[in-house]
């Protein structure tokens, strides 16, 4: 019995330990020394002079009480709050150590014990606490074996460690490699039994846990990324292992690819609006599936949509959520100065998807990724150097695409299709398009609401989403995370923010990726109708013909009945044309977009046709929107038979405009485009115009008449101090014929008036309309006034026949 006490008492001294378990058993030798007096007279614990029985009897109480006080240990974790970072910012150390500043030190952790170091985002770290004397307040916490792939110490806070207890020599370990796409590159014939005795060398030596994932410097250089250690088990929980360095076997469960790390990295919330996209994808993951059964279908699809869609994080959901093994090619990646360069590095990566799928024989899909894909196979360019070259890179691809392996995925992506080679979009390669459109109002506030709950923000109340919904029309999933950061930073800086105010606030200063990306300015209005006097038969007429569709398109869809394409607004100069295609947006819940000829007409040839191709492409990224084309007649006019340079390029104009009206596709409002012009001169409209399907609504704008005059004096009224004594009635009467801009001409003049008379004055009195009423005349004859309502007759015969 001598002999086993020696023996405990050496393993103590010798174990990792020996602190706790002698401190113990020191402790219970001098609590019971009275007790066992009479046995031990001659003899201390460390001697082992006492009595079999004796030693027997404190052994087993000295294995309880360890027992009990090891299992309190470590089921209770220390809370800490201490800031973290890296431990490779500390030169010359050893790794999976965590040093702890000696005045931050937690008393009731042992020191160099192992334990399971814990940030403040639940992460954490396996790792032995160590004190630190130095300077510093921050730890340094090392990530070589962590809870995920991703873990990362730095600026992070360290809230928890929890002692762990150590199991020695496990002989048997599962576990799964995500290799990089180096793994193939380097050693082309590595196969998995191979793989598994340089994983050994690399997991010998560190202490482990169930679950855990390895990750080491110097792993990379062997094409390994990260090692996931599976469920083992002969360890239980709460407990750290180490492996027998010679009798150990590694069981290498499964091999997959590391994600990429160009990819963005994608939150459930932000991939919410890709239903259709997401959908097309895992229905192209199962043809592959059966194309290894069976037949050998196309597996290749092209992912179109504009910049900032989130066509690389449609990517991003669709890999994560499958567990694919992603080959990642960009041009930045494969473009090479040297000839042949390119097609040696694309054959490179082909050949390593290959080789991966052959000798590694992964139970997850592989899947290519091929960004930009315009960039490698460009359209023809004029340049005959440029155009061989791309040519020839392209040629390389298609022929690694036509020869792909059965089950293996190549996607790309693009945000220009028109200028990519038509030989890139022929069956059998990519014909298979997805394309992502931007979120709808519906997805946008969701989105929204999703990102305040994720990010721990007051949720807006609905009138507040309802209206930021709205007014992100035209935003892509990148406008919308940029939108919202810029919200959260401006929360941080508040004590008591104000979450309505700084959402409006962000709004108004942001404008959408589309509307930057090109010179057509795209304006969201903000008054309405109510910005517009009297005119009430006309307000009426526009939302019967044209809002009630938008507002209302579910129940034209069930009649059968297509959405307005155009209005053509016809009437005297100065009759708020302008102002009411501007109303009118605000109403419909449109962006506006505004051109005239002045900003369509160029000296280079092509430039204007480009120009109205440019602006019908920008209302489309920015749907619902309304394209308003101010003095039509000028831009276009009516062809004749005269030639001449104008002519023609008013013609080209022409036929520009006709293409891009008939691809309006009068469906679903929130995709709609609605085009409405305006003109003094009806008469010099293209009847190819103004036949239905193109211009369906031929509204006449009139002068306004009595009522109208009254309100839109009242309307001025509003905004500038008109004495309480001034009649109103009178000056309607007396400005007969008047239009809209010369009313407002004559409220300015009067306000004139009544400066020079007292500069003083604070009412705009009688008398001074009455002098300037002297000196102002209508700019509108009866004659102009009587020929717009004879066109309105003659169209309204017209329609009636």
């Amino acid at each position: 019995m001598h002999s086993l006490l020696l023996s405990i008492i050496n393993y103590c001294r010798n174990n990792e330990n020996k602190r706790s378990f002698s401190s113990i058993l020191h402790t219970q030798f001098l609590r019971h020394r009275r007790q066992w007096r009479w046995r031990q007279k001659s003899a201390t614990i460390w001697g082992c002079g006492l009595q079999s029985i004796v030693a027997y009897r404190l052994v087993c109480r000295l294995y309880v009480v360890y027992n009990r006080e090891n299992t309190r240990r470590r089921d209770m974790a220390t809370k800490v709050d201490i800031t973290t970072n890296s431990l490779s910012l500390l030169d010359a150390v050893e790794g999976q150590k965590c040093y702890i500043p000696w005045q931050e030190y937690p008393l009731s952790i042992t020191k160099s014990y192992w334990c399971r170091c814990t940030l403040s985002n639940g992460s954490y770290a396996i790792c032995c606490v160590l004190r630190r004397a130095g300077s510093e307040s921050c730890c340094f916490l090392d990530n070589s074996v962590s809870s995920s792939a991703e873990f990362s110490a730095t600026n992070q806070r360290l809230t928890s460690i929890e002692s762990l207890t150590l199991v020695r020599n496990v002989t048997k370990v599962s576990c799964v490699i995500f290799a990089t796409e180096m793994l193939h590159e380097k050693q082309p014939q590595l196969e998995v039994e191979e793989l598994g005795a340089d994983i050994a060398i690399f997991l010998r030596g560190l202490v482990l846990e169930k679950g855990c994932y390895v990750r080491q410097e110097n792993m990379s250089s062997m094409g390994i990324d990260t090692i996931h250690i599976l469920d083992i088990p002969e360890v239980p929980d709460n407990h750290c292992f180490t492996l027998d360095n010679i009798h150990s076997v590694i069981e290498i469960v499964d091999v997959r690819l590391a994600m990429p790390k160009s990819l963005p990295t994608c939150t459930h919330y932000l991939t919410d609006s890709f239903e259709q996209p997401m959908a097309a994808l895992e229905q192209l993951l199962v043809t592959s599936k059966r194309s290894l059964l069976s037949h050998r279908f196309p597996t290749t699809a092209l992912i179109v949509g504009p910049v900032g869609c989130g066509k690389s994080t449609l990517l991003a959901r669709f890999l994560q959520r499958n567990s694919c093994n992603c080959y990642y090619i960009t041009s930045s990646k494969v473009m090479s100065s040297q000839p042949g360069g390119t097609e040696q590095e694309l054959r490179k990566i082909f050949q390593a998807a290959r080789a991966f799928k052959a000798n590694m024989r992964p139970t997850t899909p592989i899947v290519i990724v091929i960004e930009d894909l315009e960039l490698l196979c460009a359209a023809p360019s004029n340049s005959s150097g440029n155009s061989n070259n791309s040519l020839r890179i392209a040629a390389q691809l298609y022929k690694l695409i036509d020869e792909l392996d059965p089950g293996i995925i190549c996607l790309a992506t693009t945000s220009n299709p028109d200028q990519l080679h038509e030989h890139a979009r022929r069956a059998g390669r990519f014909g298979r398009e997805i394309t992502v459109e931007m979120p709808n109002e519906q997805e946008r506030g969701r989105l929204i609401a999703a990102w305040c709950q994720a990010h721990q923000l007051p949720l807006p109340h609905e009138a507040l989403l309802d209206h930021l919904a709205k007014n992100t029309q035209g935003y892509f999933i990148s406008d919308l995370n940029l939108l919202l950061s810029q919200v959260q930073k401006d929360v941080m800086l508040h004590q008591q923010p104000n979450l309505p105010k700084i959402f409006l606030k962000c709004l108004n200063k942001l404008c959408s990726s589309g509307s930057l990306a090109t010179s057509v300015r795209v304006e969201k209005m903000t008054l309405g109708f109510e910005a517009i006097g009297g005119m009430d038969a006309l307000k009426r007429k526009l939302e019967a013909s044209v809002i009630a569709g938008l507002q209302h398109g579910e129940a034209f869809a069930r009649l059968g009945l297509s959405l307005p394409k155009g209005v053509l607004l016809y009437g005297p100069p100065g009759c708020a044309k302008t102002t009411i295609a501007k109303c009118l947006a605000k109403e419909a819940n449109m962006t506006f977009i505004a051109t005239s000829a002045a900003e369509v007409y160029s000296p280079y040839v092509g430039s204007a046709e480009r120009c109205i191709t440019r602006m019908f492409n920008t209302a489309r990224k920015n749907a619902p929107c309304l394209i308003f084309l101010d003095e039509i007649d000028s831009l276009v006019g009516r062809r004749t038979v005269s030639g001449g340079g104008g002519g023609q390029v008013q013609l080209r104009i022409l036929s520009t405009l006709l293409t891009e009206m008939d691809g309006i596709v009068g469906g679903s409002n929130e995709k709609h485009i609605l085009v409405v012009a305006a003109t003094n001169r009806p008469e010099m409209i293209d009847d190819a115009l103004l036949r239905p399907g193109r211009f369906d609504q031929l509204i006449h704008v009139p002068s306004p008449d009595l009522k109208s005059r009254l309100a839109l004096l009242q309307l001025h009224g509003e905004r500038m101090p008109f004495d309480e004594q001034l009649d109103l009635a009178t000056i309607v009467v007396h400005t007969e014929g008047y239009s809209g801009a010369d009313l407002c001409n004559l409220c300015n003049e009067a306000a004139i008036q009544t400066f020079q008379r007292d500069p003083q004055a604070t009412k705009i009195e009688m008398q001074d309309f009455e002098k300037v009423m002297c000196k102002l005349k209508s700019s509108l004859t009866r004659s102009q006034i009587d020929a717009y309502y004879k066109f309105a007759n003659r169209s309204q015969q017209l329609e009636n026949k």
